[in-house]
């Protein structure tokens, strides 16, 4: 399954809407700093580490609307790294607003100082520089790229965020718009994915905020091993292993597993219904976080959503581990140079579920090699 047109052919597959998960295993891809970890060699370190070729996760800034528009500094490293090796893919994060989050404008670049809005968006005003983004990644050579557009908008935390049912239908016809901009490059063979957090995070119905089958090739979700359902997270410090495992199991299926919360399981059906999408999981990890909230250790977490993943069942096109000691998280399996394996069972149990056999189990040191 190394070759382009093997490649290219399933992927033709999914967005026709035939089931993806019945074709092959699920494509692996994992963020690791974006275009720093990937001069650095930390994408490589994991392609060694899991016996084949990896996809690649990186997200846009999200200051400028230039920055989003393409820059040689980002589109110019993935260029070089997925051409260097067959099997390799970009899955890029682009923000639909940019700016801080009380949507004042940005403050350097094309319309500094003037308020952003989705509804601006959904009127044609931002989609220039879609157009522009579109036929940047073409001329760098990746016009496969699977662009995460806006991803996590029901979160509250973004610039481009829907917090209510008139900001979702013009975020939805915002996506829209964006997607036919960028579909305008000649060349093109994006892949859009539709990404909303896997949180509770809904004060509307979910299908104001979704843009339309013809617009959306991918269903994403982000998936965290945090809690806080009481009496899951946080761990005791002076708990028992039994006692840990059983807030963990608890966490999953009160949270992670909870159907009637947008948990896992309530989303291939929702796929079923909007012209048999595939799934992704565009980032998903266990967690350490300073307020206590995540699961630390938790091979029975990499498990659970290795048995999700790799079920047919549930469409699962690609998924991302994200493999970063993040502020607002550490999720990391292998070592970067800076952080050793902080999560050593849970390390063991992705490699065991994920690698292929025979690979060794030990990380090896990052090189870059392309």
């Amino acid at each position: 399954m190394k070759t382009v047109t093997v490649v290219a052919g399933i992927l033709a597959l999914a967005c026709a809407g035939t089931v993806f998960g019945a074709q092959m295993k699920p494509f692996l891809s994992t963020y690791r700093w974006g275009t720093g970890g990937c001069e650095k060699g930390l994408y490589d370190q994991w392609e060694q580490w899991v016996g084949g070729p990896v996809w690649a996760e990186d997200f846009m800034p999200k200051d400028a609307w230039n920055k989003i528009e393409g820059e040689a500094w980002q589109l110019g490293v993935w260029s070089k790294w997925r051409t260097f090796a067959p099997g390799r893919r970009l899955v890029l994060s682009v923000p639909m607003l940019v700016g801080p989050w009380n949507r004042s404008g940005p403050k350097t670049g094309p319309h500094a100082g003037e308020p952003v809005s989705l509804a601006k968006g959904a009127a044609g005003e931002y989609d220039a520089h879609f157009e522009v983004l579109g036929r940047n990644l073409v001329k760098w050579g990746l016009a496969d790229t699977i662009v995460r557009l806006g991803w996590e908008f029901n979160g509250g935390w973004y610039t481009y965020r829907a917090e209510n049912e008139r900001e979702a239908r013009d975020f939805a016809k915002f996506f829209r718009r964006a997607v036919d901009a960028m579909r305008k490059a000649d060349g093109q063979k994006f892949l859009f994915c539709w990404n909303p957090a896997m949180e509770p995070h809904w004060n509307y119905d979910i299908e104001a905020a979704w843009p339309g089958d013809d617009h959306v090739d991918i269903i994403g979700l982000d998936v965290y091993d945090q809690s806080w359902v009481p009496d899951t997270y946080p761990i005791p410090k002076d708990a028992t292993r039994e006692e840990r495992v059983a807030r963990q199991d608890r966490a999953w299926k009160l949270k992670t597993a909870n159907e009637k919360a947008f948990g896992l399981p309530w989303w291939p059906a929702f796929a079923r219904r909007h012209g048999n999408k595939p799934l992704a999981i565009c980032e998903w990890g266990v967690c350490h976080r300073d307020d206590g909230h995540g699961g630390e250790d938790d091979p029975l977490y990499i498990d659970r959503m290795a048995d999700f993943i790799l079920d047919p069942e549930n469409n699962v096109m690609f998924h991302c581990y994200f493999d970063v000691g993040a502020d607002d998280g550490n999720h990391q399996l292998i070592p970067d140079g800076k952080n050793k394996i902080c999560f050593p069972e849970s390390t063991a149990a992705f490699h065991k579920r994920f690698a292929k056999p025979g690979t060794p189990a030990v990380p090896p040191p990052f090189k870059r090699i392309w």
